[in-house]
Formats: structure tokens, sequence, C-alpha cells
């Protein structure tokens, strides 16, 4: 084998061995890695509650599931139960979107979190609303 035949199947060999050291390598520690809830944009409503020093296990069991506050999602621990939602956002909206005709919804049926608010009036009704 020729020396330059030699050099290029060390260099190769190297470069091999560089790349699988790295993709072996320990993640960063999670207090220095970047929350999941984060989209870089700062829209969702995730990262609403992680710019107000919520953890995501606030919210999420460990398997990653929105937590249960007996029925309803665990969003009623901070934020108050459908009566109390009602109140807060009265004359907020063209029609209240939690004095609605479907009765209790689960919180996550509009509210995404990690994704765009979807307006789930929006499906039959003309009223526009951005859905946190």
């Amino acid at each position: 084998m020729t020396p330059a035949k030699l050099s290029l199947l060390c260099a190769a060999f190297l470069g091999f061995a560089l790349a699988a050291s790295v993709q072996a390598a320990d993640p960063a520690p999670a207090e220095t890695a970047a929350p999941a809830a984060s989209s870089q944009s700062g829209k969702f409503l995730a990262d609403r509650h992680i710019a107000r020093g919520m953890k995501c296990e606030t919210c999420h069991t460990p398997d990653h599931k929105v937590k249960q506050s007996g029925d309803f999602d665990v969003c009623v621990d901070c934020h108050g139960g459908y009566e109390e939602m009602i109140k807060k956002t009265d004359g907020r909206y063209q029609v209240n979107p939690h004095a609605q005709h479907e009765g209790v919804l689960p919180c996550t049926e509009c509210h995404k979190g990690h994704k765009p608010g979807v307006n789930y009036c929006g499906q039959c009704h003309s009223y526009t609303y951005k859905v946190p």
C-alpha cells in the first residue's frame, strides 16, 4: 500500500472514530439543557409557563402526559375551574368561549401548550378567537 493510500485510510478511520465518540457522549445535564417546552420563538402557551419559572413536571407526568386534577386537566389548580374562567374572560370576547353550550370541555381541547391553540368554537361558528 502506498503512503498516500495509507494516510487516506488512517484519516478516514480517525474521522469515523471521532464521529462515533461524539455520538456516544452523554447529553448535557438537565439544568443546562434548554427546556423542551421552548419553541425558540416563545409563541406557545408552554413558553409562557416556562418564562414564569414553571417546570415541565408542574403540568406533566414523568411519561409526558398532562396531569389530571380530579376530572379536569391540572390547569384548574392554577387557573381555576370553568366558573372562575367564565368570570375572568367575561366581556373580553364577542362570545365568552368558556361560557359555551358544549358543556365543560377539557382545557386542552383549545389550549395545546406546545402547539398553536385551537379555536374549538370556530369549527361551527364564525367567532374569531386568538387562543393562547
